[in-house]
């Protein structure tokens, strides 16, 4: 069984009442070679903040560009970075929610909170939903909100701080974590997709597009070959993408973009689509590209990843 790693901003957000664990501090992580150098690792980040670009975020790109197993994937974070995004996977279970909560007494309140921890939860009654919804956004400390409005919804989800839980949280937290050990890893389930109609995302109005008109054109007729409708969309037909089988954006890609709520949407449709978004994830971002070279053996030009403490040495590195 490989063996798992447990990822920290500060050693001392692992609580002593907390299971006995090979605990890490994130800067360790990230710039000592002896974890790049490491196979058959689960890292279990349990960082602070997972927002785009802080070092929770690089602890799970640099696992995925390691060959380490992650918990949680840089694609959850994603997902979980905002509601227009994760609301995107709720579908199946609104189902599941409505179904579970609507025996709820609405007298005391029309709103909670769920904290699951590991996909386990306190309340018997929720522990079903709450392993679904582990499932669906694989983080190892979530907090789901929940509120009444004509029937039971999710109001929102976010990441729960390792350092701010209370001692009965701790107590839920230890007795899941040990549970979580013994159990294989799983990797998420895939949706299958098939492949009939095919949009292909471009700006027209790109100076320096990644296909030009002429290209374009070769698309199309490429795919009149092979029996495959092709569409040329633009941002404006976000509405109707679900219309199609499959996406391939000719446009340039970027997280914070349309490009990339477009690759998440078709993605959530089960549709195939190129660039999928842990693609446009991984290729904007030239610290997992480094890492994933140096991990490959691939010969490069000179790279040093660097902090913001590391101010000094810069001088030292290009003198020489």
């Amino acid at each position: 069984m490989a063996k798992h790693l447990i990822v920290v901003d500060q050693l001392k957000d692992w609580h002593p009442e907390l299971p006995e664990a090979a605990v890490i501090g994130v800067d360790d992580y990230l710039s000592d070679p002896r974890y790049l150098q490491m196979r058959q690792v689960q890292v279990i980040n349990l960082c602070r903040s997972y927002r785009y670009q802080s070092a929770g975020y690089y602890c799970s790109l640099l696992a995925e560009a390691r060959g380490h197993r992650v918990l949680p994937a840089v694609n959850t974070l994603l997902d979980l970075s905002a509601r227009a995004i994760y609301s995107l996977q709720m579908e199946d279970l609104e189902a599941a929610v409505e179904k579970t909560l609507r025996r709820l007494d609405r007298s005391e309140s029309e709103s909670f909170t769920l904290d699951i921890f590991f996909g386990e939860c306190i309340h018997r009654q929720l522990r079903s939903l709450a392993r679904q919804l582990f499932e669906t956004f694989p983080c190892p400390l979530l907090q789901v909100a929940f509120r009444y409005q004509g029937g039971w919804q999710i109001a929102a989800i976010r990441p729960l701080a390792l350092n701010r839980l209370d001692p009965e949280q701790v107590e839920t937290l230890a007795a899941a974590f040990t549970r979580y050990q013994s159990r294989r890893w799983r990797s998420p389930r895939v949706r299958a997709a098939s492949r009939y109609d095919l949009a292909i995302l471009h700006n027209p109005d790109d100076p320096l597009p990644p296909s030009d008109a002429r290209a374009l054109k070769q698309f199309v007729k490429a795919g009149k070959k092979l029996g495959v409708e092709v569409d040329l969309i633009t941002r404006r037909d976000y509405a109707r993408l679900a219309e199609y089988d499959a996406l391939f954006i000719r446009d340039t890609t970027r997280i914070n973009h349309y490009t990339f709520r477009f690759a998440k949407k078709a993605d959530s449709e089960g549709m195939v689509v190129i660039d999928d978004p842990v693609s446009i994830m991984r290729c904007t971002n030239k610290v997992y590209l480094a890492e994933l070279l140096q991990a490959n053996r691939l010969p490069t030009p000179l790279t040093r990843i660097l902090h913001k403490r590391d101010e000094k040495r810069v001088a030292q590195i290009v003198e020489h």
